[in-house]
């Protein structure tokens, strides 16, 4: 190669990662979103416990970017998504690179990972997940090298850090950590006490969670005081029941999405390539190739038996295996066609092309603007009881980071499964707990039997839950109730619920002993639809204004007041048909 066109490819290599990093920025959610945003940039903010696994490395990291006075709290910290996401994407350059890939070949599919949908999706909000992508990355480059000695406390440095953050980056250390001992295994062990203690150096962040427990924050996830309560927290032992514990037809399903969502993130023209790739490797590089097979395998295991909706992410680390396999396998047949080279940089553009329309939330209002008209729809000093995590977590954010109708009280029903939740409640309502102090130590007396795995009735758990939950209703009769379930939803809210009447108002249910049906203009509610092709999740949110539309349209029918009904219909045709 010339000097001149060596100039071009390592400016090609340069601007790849800043041009996708550009992206993400401007395709960008403009405020709080759903899943966990709100949760996690108030946890940010206000040094919270997150859920679990609590994530220690990336609360401070995110506390850190909450001081830059560059647009609100939730912009910060998705801009911190953003910008490990790009790191993510260099250090994968390097390590196809270092394994010998051309650097064009190189930057186009960091590029092309960078697009993916379970990569963009995580970097346009505030998410984890780009944490443990940069760092995934970084431990494969440490063991992806020729002289692999000189990395070997480094990697057990990183191999640490990167169990700080989501438990997906584990399948990368095991992979990693095989490649280690199956080309070093005499030499690991004389080094093996010193990795050994960087090793705990490295996941030592966890220790954050007991000190800043113990100071009391406004949410302790887990309330993580203890060895035994860390323990817990860092094994999501509360979401084990969603963990290897589904059908095989459900596995099969999840396997089928898993399959489609990897081939789509390979362009689909490279999955050939990743097998001749792989081959590739196998025979220059044998234990490298086998770690990474290992890792992808593991990785897709995991994601395919834990049932919960947002799956992609966990996709990730075996999505990172196959683009390697990929372009080793591209490197492989470049010498005798150069033009593989091109065909790489028509997927990533063809991938940045074709998940543009999903991925551009530059313009996604639609978690912000549901709890804004959730708490519009209700009267001062109400108080909200939810099942909806889409609504609880940017309402969370909005109250504790905004100062957003901080009057309102609202309580996650699903979280008061959780003893933990009680010290929540306690610092920010405690008027709820104090009237409701018999109730409460009635159904914690059954919780932790549960919790500590001893004889426990579920009958008696259910009973002293509903009892509480019902406490909180009629022991403040001052209080305007609401909920965002009907009664007939499930089992506890028809426990819940009896004998009230339910009113739909806004996007809520009005809760009321009498059958008086108040009057409620849908025109204060403001819903902007996103111009991009809407993802499941998003249109499931969106229904809500449909179902309760639709509900408040029956009732006002059945009550002869048509033309109330007809502003409702109206409200509605021009807010969401007529766009």
């Amino acid at each position: 190669m010339t000097p001149k066109k060596q100039n071009r490819t390592e400016f090609v290599f340069w601007l790849a990662v800043p041009a996708v990093f550009c992206v993400y920025l401007l395709t960008r959610a403009p405020t709080v979103g759903l899943i966990d945003s709100g949760e996690l940039a108030a946890g940010c903010y206000l040094l919270n416990i997150l859920h679990p696994t609590g994530y220690p490395m990336w609360t401070l990291l995110g506390r850190i970017a909450t001081l830059f006075p560059l647009g609100t709290v939730v912009n910060r910290v998705a801009v911190l998504s953003a910008f490990f996401s790009a790191v993510g994407g260099a250090f994968f350059i390097i390590l196809l690179k270092q394994l010998g890939c051309g650097t064009s070949v190189s930057a186009a599919m960091g590029s092309i990972l960078g697009f993916s949908i379970p990569v963009w999706s995580i970097s346009t909000d505030v998410e984890v997940y780009s944490l443990s992508l940069a760092l995934i990355t970084v431990v494969w480059w440490t063991v992806a090298t020729a002289d692999i000695r000189k990395n070997f406390l480094f990697f057990a440095y990183v191999a640490g850090l990167t169990l700080t953050n989501h438990m997906f980056g584990l399948s990368a250390v095991l992979g990693a950590s095989f490649v280690l001992i199956l080309q070093e295994k005499r030499r690991l062990l004389n080094r093996l006490p010193l990795m050994l203690l960087l090793f705990l150096l490295g996941i030592s962040p966890y220790l954050f969670l007991i000190m800043r427990a113990r100071c009391e924050p406004v949410l302790a996830w887990g309330n993580p005081v203890d060895l035994e309560r860390l323990w817990w927290h860092i094994t999501g032992k509360q979401y084990r029941v969603w963990m290897f514990s589904s059908s095989l037809n459900e596995v099969l399903r999840n396997a089928g999405k898993g399959i489609s969502l990897l081939a789509g993130g390979l362009g689909y023209v490279l999955l050939p390539f990743s097998v001749y790739g792989w081959l590739q490797l196998f025979r220059g590089l044998k234990a490298v190739a086998l770690g990474l097979t290992i890792s992808a395998v593991i990785s897709f295991l995991y994601a395919v038996n834990y049932s919960i909706p947002d799956i992609e992410a966990y996709f990730i680390p075996s999505l990172v295996c196959l683009l390697i396999f990929a372009a080793v396998g591209v490197e492989g047949i470049k010498g005798s066609g150069r033009k593989f080279r091109h065909l790489v940089w028509f997927v990533a553009l063809g991938v940045l092309a074709f998940n543009f329309r999903t991925q551009n939330r530059s313009d996604d209002w639609v978690a912000y603007d549901q709890a804004l008209n959730t708490l519009a729809a209700v009267d001062s000093n109400a108080t909200i009881i939810t099942d909806w995590w889409d609504l609880y977590a940017p309402i969370f954010y909005l109250q504790q980071v905004e100062g957003v109708r901080t009057d309102v009280c609202i309580i996650d029903k699903e979280l008061v499964r959780r003893s933990w939740y009680f010290e929540y409640l306690k610092r920010s309502y405690p008027w709820l707990m104090e009237r409701s102090q018999l109730e409460k130590e009635r159904f914690l007396e059954q919780l932790h039997r549960f919790e500590h795995n001893q004889t426990y009735s579920p009958v008696a758990i259910q009973e002293s839950y509903i009892s509480l939950l019902r406490s909180f209703f009629l022991k403040s009769p001052e209080r305007p109730w609401y909920t965002t379930f009907s009664g007939t939803e499930n089992e506890d809210a028809r426990q819940l619920l009896s004998g009230f009447k339910l009113v739909p108002f806004g996007i809520v249910y009005q809760v009321r002993e009498d059958t008086f049906v108040p009057v409620f203009d849908y025109h204060r509610l403001r819903v902007r639809l996103p111009k991009r092709k809407l993802d499941a999740r998003t249109q499931v949110n969106l229904n809500r204004y449909r179902h309760f539309v639709k509900e408040r349209i029956d009732l006002l029918m059945s009550r002869g007041r048509r033309e109330e009904a007809t502003a409702v219909a109206d409200w509605y045709q021009q807010n969401f048909i007529q766009r």
